[in-house]
């Protein structure tokens, strides 16, 4: 079903209100020519009115109707699901500022495919146990490693690459 244009209802608008005005303009004819008429047919002039004036507001309330429906459809049309395109979302770009033991841990773990016990990267590092959970703290704090607990010993796994 094809929607009807602003300028369709414009048009409709003005036709609604041309018959409108017509057949007033006809209804106060009427109720000219008759007064010179005899009593009888008063009457039937009277009728006449009444018809046309239950014309006039017959053709308020279509035009009202006509609206209503077209505000309706309208309001229908903004609030169907509108079809989404996919956006491309470029990657997230995060700058790090990495101390130099940071930075050696983060390649060791690089070097080693991104997980390591954490013993074995203390040794593959050359830093005390203390420094390196310190670091490795921090690192965890920025979200680029996560520890998980394995048995004793925790593994080191590399969440982000960082860029050099």
């Amino acid at each position: 079903m094809n929607p009807i244009s602003e300028s369709m209802w414009k048009r409709l608008d003005v036709a609604l209100i041309i018959l409108t005005v017509g057949v007033l303009s006809g209804a106060i004819w009427v109720w000219l020519l008759a007064m010179p008429i005899p009593r009888e047919t008063v009457f039937l002039a009277a009728t006449i009115a009444l018809f046309i004036a239950l014309v006039l507001v017959v053709n308020v309330a279509v035009l009202v109707v006509l609206r209503l429906q077209h505000r309706v459809s309208h309001l229908e049309r903004m609030m169907a699901p509108q079809e989404v395109t996919p956006q491309r979302y470029e990657p997230e770009v995060i700058v790090v500022t990495l101390t130099n033991t940071e930075r050696r841990v983060i390649n060791r773990l690089e070097e080693n495919g991104g997980s390591l016990a954490q013993d074995e990267l203390r040794r593959a590092t050359g830093l005390s146990r203390s420094t390196l959970s310190v670091t490795l703290k921090g690192l965890e704090r920025k979200a680029l490693v996560s520890r998980a607990e394995s048995g004793r010993t925790k593994i080191v796994r590399l969440e982000r690459r960082v860029p050099r």
